[in-house]
């Protein structure tokens, strides 16, 4: 990032970094939603499904981030990427290795561990960085309608053929998801004045809510998707429920005063923000995944929802502390990469 950080997208990327955790842990840790097992409300409630319908946007969110400001340079931030997953994933085999709460993997497997295709928002993500340079050539100079233009024919493209149809990015998971994205954060900065970011912006909480709870409704009222391996759709990242609670929650962040703090209060935002990276890819990590599950679960049977944020407060700050230190080492060579900004600011 570049070099003078603007603290209110810092607090935006950790409440990212948190939503994707409590995301995971609803899911699969406490198994709320019917990922797992079949959800019943009896016995699971309804607290769950509405968290999740807020937390499920916390992906949308890191990549609006990057949109906002743009990518000025693709290969120093790509390999620095590659090289960061490489070495946080062989953290994370060691850090199995050294527990017995859950079966660890075997030593023979520690390679794998070190590739960056273990999480699927990495994979996407740097196929983003290498459409960049094309979308910024395409967004220079550009006007209100023409970008208007091709925001629409992207959104028919996602949420026809994708969302409703379901013949190309049926569930948002992929580059051409992002992509819009990345350039719908482009038109919230270019223009702010425009009705559907006037309007937004100045009903963002209740359109928060608003879409929370029909997304938590839409999924109760669809006993189908209870199953397990019935994703539903409410919760896809191409929904437009989905996408439209992104921009609620990206709008809050850009309000024109809001950055302007002392430098004593943002300081603690930027050093904490820095190394959340490494939160997501250590809680991420396929090995590191059912140590993670696990103790969701026992935290959920030991206090239900209070030990479910106890584990995400421990969870969090634990990485954060490890990323930290990984990070912290592995400064020097990834500086030997990165001479300059990566993004606009």
């Amino acid at each position: 990032m570049a070099q003078q950080r603007d603290s209110r997208f810092e607090k935006l990327r950790i409440l990212a970094i948190l939503f994707i955790t409590v995301h995971h842990l609803l899911l699969f840790g406490a198994d709320v939603c019917g990922y797992l097992t079949t959800y019943t409300p009896d016995s699971k409630g309804y607290a769950g499904i509405f968290t999740n319908s807020v937390a499920v946007t916390g992906v949308s969110l890191f990549v609006m981030i990057t949109g906002w400001f743009g990518v000025r340079r693709v290969w120093r931030p790509f390999f620095r990427l590659i090289i960061t997953c490489a070495v946080f994933g062989l953290v994370a085999f060691l850090l199995a290795q050294s527990q017995r709460a859950v079966p660890s993997p075997p030593w023979s497997q520690w390679w794998e561990s070190a590739k960056f295709t273990n999480w699927w928002f990495i994979i996407h993500y740097l196929m983003l960085l290498l459409v960049a340079p094309l979308l910024e050539r395409g967004l220079a100079s550009i006007d209100r309608k023409t970008m208007e233009y091709i925001l629409l024919a992207l959104l028919v493209f996602n949420l026809v053929f994708g969302f409703a149809w379901g013949y190309v990015n049926a569930s948002g998971y992929n580059v051409v998801h992002f992509i819009l994205l990345y350039v719908l954060a482009r038109y919230m900065r270019l223009f702010p004045d425009a009705p559907v970011n006037s309007f937004i912006r100045r009903f963002a909480l209740p359109l928060i809510i608003v879409c929370a709870a029909t997304m938590g409704i839409l999924f109760l009222a669809e006993p189908e998707w209870w199953q397990p391996k019935h994703t539903p759709m409410v919760w896809n990242y191409n929904c437009p429920l989905v996408i439209l609670e992104s921009m609620a929650i990206f709008s809050l962040f850009t309000q024109s005063q809001s950055h302007k703090v002392a430098e004593s209060q943002s300081r603690p935002i930027l050093f904490v923000a820095r190394f959340v990276l490494g939160v997501y890819l250590l809680q991420s990590a396929p090995v590191l995944v059912p140590l993670r599950n696990a103790f969701g679960h026992l935290a959920y049977d030991w206090a239900g929802y209070a030990g479910l944020l106890f584990a995400l407060l421990v969870i969090a700050v634990v990485c954060w502390t490890v990323s930290c230190v990984v990070m912290t080492v592995l400064r020097p060579l990834l500086s030997k990469l990165s001479t300059g900004e990566n993004v606009k600011q």
